[in-house]
């Protein structure tokens, strides 16, 4: 049979019948090519429209989903320098700051700011892979990055707080001389020079001319200014954030500023030296007590500013200037 023609079997004759292609089957034929060709010509066009052919609106958004992602990159990238620096604040938050105040350190399970329940970043799901990807890393580093900062300025808050209260006790710690005197009696028991029996001594005596100006040694509120049988004209400040008391006795004056109630600074003037109550010669006597009436020994308080060697030399001034007192009238002085 030829192959360029077309046969089908005739199952009456049990034989191949030649059939016969008229112009409309041609055309037919050719209509269908056509046809298929059109389509395939449609689709070539619409895929390179896609790929290279883009309006000017579809070449804008590329361009800027293109400066979007190589912006969120580098915000990644200063964002994990923050991280980093915010990290070495923790450590010098841990290692040094509340070391140095003595305060227990966060422990490194906060400072992991972890969080937990359902996924926060679910409106990424519906955007691309690698886009959602960006998004999400992004998001989760703003997120810690907050966290972060919130922990350490608590933190800091805290510590700010502790540093405070202590520059206050600091500052109402008694730390400095009274007056610029030579001390001649000590803080413990002895044979009081004019009542003549065995006491408690519960300051120290500074040796000081008649109307030597007297200093305030920490920040305080002055809660008594008055003349006493014993004490003579007195002081007392009272230093409540660190806790304690000083009394500046046997002075000649008090200023009209220094009444009850008032408020003074270290090195404040407060008084002048004098010989008022039971003394035996112009001097200051200086106590210490605890704001529940306990007494401190004052040399406690004067020891950063002296040496071993000078608070030996000091006690045995105070013995020799004892007995030297008990064998005749003397310009020491008493409680």
């Amino acid at each position: 049979m030829d192959r360029e023609r077309t046969y089908v079997y005739d199952p009456e004759t049990c034989s191949f019948k030649q059939v016969e292609t008229t112009w409309a089957d041609w055309a037919a034929r050719a209509g269908q090519i056509i046809g298929l060709a059109v389509v395939l010509t449609g689709l070539l066009f619409w895929g390179v429209d896609q790929q290279w052919i883009a309006s000017p609106s579809e070449k804008t958004l590329r361009v800027e989903n293109t400066a979007l992602e190589q912006q969120l990159d580098r915000v990644n990238g200063r964002m994990t320098t923050l991280s980093d620096r915010l990290d070495t604040l923790a450590r010098k938050d841990r290692t040094l700051y509340r070391r140095l105040f003595q305060m227990e350190p966060i422990s490194e399970d906060v400072r992991q700011v972890g969080v937990g329940g359902a996924d926060p970043y679910r409106q990424f799901d519906d955007v691309g892979a690698d886009t959602e990807a960006l998004l999400k890393k992004t998001a989760q580093q703003l997120d810690k990055l907050e966290r972060q900062m919130s922990l350490q300025k608590s933190s800091y808050r805290e510590l700010y707080d502790v540093a405070k209260q202590r520059q206050d006790r600091l500052r109402q710690l008694p730390a400095i001389r009274p007056a610029n005197g030579r001390i001649v009696s000590n803080y413990g028991m002895r044979e009081h020079p004019i009542l003549g029996v065995r006491k408690m001594h519960e300051g120290i005596d500074f040796l000081l001319k008649r109307g030597t100006p007297v200093m305030a040694t920490a920040e305080g509120m002055v809660q008594r200014a008055e003349r006493n049988p014993s004490y003579g004209k007195v002081i007392e400040l009272k230093h409540p954030e660190s806790e304690h008391m000083t009394r500046y006795a046997h002075l000649s004056e008090i200023p009209d500023k220094i009444y009850r109630g008032a408020e003074v600074q270290r090195g404040d003037t407060i008084g002048y030296s004098g010989n008022s109550g039971l003394s035996t010669g112009p001097h200051l006597h200086y106590e210490v007590h605890r704001l529940d009436g306990a007494p401190l020994n004052p040399m406690q308080f004067l020891m950063p500013d002296m040496s071993p060697e000078s608070y030996r030399t000091l006690e045995e001034r105070t013995q020799q200037y004892r007995a030297s007192a008990s064998q005749g009238p003397s310009s020491a002085s008493a409680r």
